[in-house]
């Protein structure tokens, strides 16, 4: 079963920096397929190596996030943010089953994270907050639940744990930004973008790999 394991997760790496050679082209059903294959094949590598199944869950339903962005529009983005909602959901109730929050207090640089995430979480949704209009309670949902898997993260010890969490609320953020903020013709825009996939895809293998190493 290692076999294969490693052959879908060095597929997964390859495709997911592949992407970014796809990534500035116009949107089609072709880029799309590109964009949600890395993670969905990090999806059926932890399903390989009999990872928790709601680490399995999460990927996937991240995967299915990844299909919907790939596409423009209000309606693909608000089943795009249903979709990582749903997945920081899966990865906060692992973290929960998995860690132990007393280690969050345990250690001052966990809780001064903790305190930063829920910080820059508030921060961030009262800053999108009118751009967002329509989608505005939305976001803060989004924002309440990415700094609630930020704190949960800090519970399990391994500290490439929390790195993956905060590589994937980096990427959250500029997306939000990008997507509220920038018109189009922005001049980072196009930076903006490789940004979110370099640190979200990067977030999600570190995620993967670490969970998957800690045996459970």
């Amino acid at each position: 079963m290692e076999v294969p394991a490693t052959i879908v997760l060095g597929l997964a790496i390859l495709i997911g920096l592949s992407y970014f050679a796809i990534l500035p082209k116009p949107t089609s059903h072709f880029r799309s397929v590109w964009k949600t294959l890395p993670v969905a094949l990090l999806a059926l590598y932890a399903f390989l190596m009999e990872a928790p199944g709601l680490l399995v869950l999460a990927l996937v339903l991240s995967a299915l996030g990844d299909a919907f962005l790939a596409y423009e529009g209000e309606k693909n983005f608000a089943s795009g943010l249903a979709s990582f909602l749903l997945a920081h959901m899966a990865y906060g109730a692992l973290f929960f089953l998995v860690g132990d929050l007393g280690l969050v207090t345990a250690e001052p640089w966990r809780l001064g994270a903790a305190i930063l995430a829920v910080v820059l979480a508030v921060v961030l949704a009262a800053y999108l907050w009118r751009s967002a209009a329509r989608l505005a309670p939305a976001v803060l949902t989004y924002a309440t639940a990415i700094a609630g898997m930020a704190v949960l993260s800090l519970g399990v010890p391994p500290v490439a744990v929390f790195a993956g969490v905060a590589l994937f609320l980096s990427s959250d953020a500029v997306l939000s930004v990008e997507t509220f903020k920038m018109g189009k013709a922005h001049p980072l825009r196009r930076l903006a973008a490789f940004y979110v996939w370099a640190s979200y895809f990067g977030a999600q293998v570190v995620l993967t790999l670490a969970l998957v190493a800690i045996g459970l």
